[in-house]
């Protein structure tokens, strides 16, 4: 059976992102930057996330000099490519057509953006007509 990807939590999230920000950081920066955005956390409970994400194979720490150094090991990217396919599974039967259809609806696009759309469904409906005309051999 595979082994399932580590969940993240909204808490240890905001830490990350402070990580992708800064590239690295000790906990106290962690904790400065996470105060300047709104949360009113202690250097133990920032401690403690960053120990867990580092437990979790999300976050490496040098631990050569007196405070340790923490640096983000998953890219933004991986992050939120987890969290969609999880959206995905949980709340659209794992149906992504269903997703997209309830934000094109309810969070409407620039017209930048929306063109962008237009131009990857007509790729991918165009992807489809080339493999239904392609003779099967």
């Amino acid at each position: 059976m595979a082994k399932r990807p580590p969940s993240i939590p909204d808490s240890e999230l905001d830490v990350l992102k402070v990580l992708w920000d800064l590239g690295q950081a000790t906990v106290r920066e962690a904790l400065e930057t996470l105060r300047a955005a709104g949360r009113q956390w202690s250097y133990a409970t920032v401690a403690t996330l960053l120990d867990r994400l580092e437990s979790k194979g999300l976050v490496t720490s040098d631990r050569r000099e007196l405070a340790f150094v923490y640096r983000p090991v998953i890219s933004t990217q991986e992050v939120r490519q987890k969290r969609v396919n999880s959206l995905v599974d949980k709340l659209y039967q794992g149906e992504p057509g269903l997703l997209v259809l309830h934000l094109l609806k309810s969070h409407p696009l620039d017209s930048a953006q929306a063109k962008e759309v237009r131009a990857v469904l007509d790729e991918m409906v165009g992807e489809k007509s080339r493999k239904k005309d392609k003779p099967s051999g």
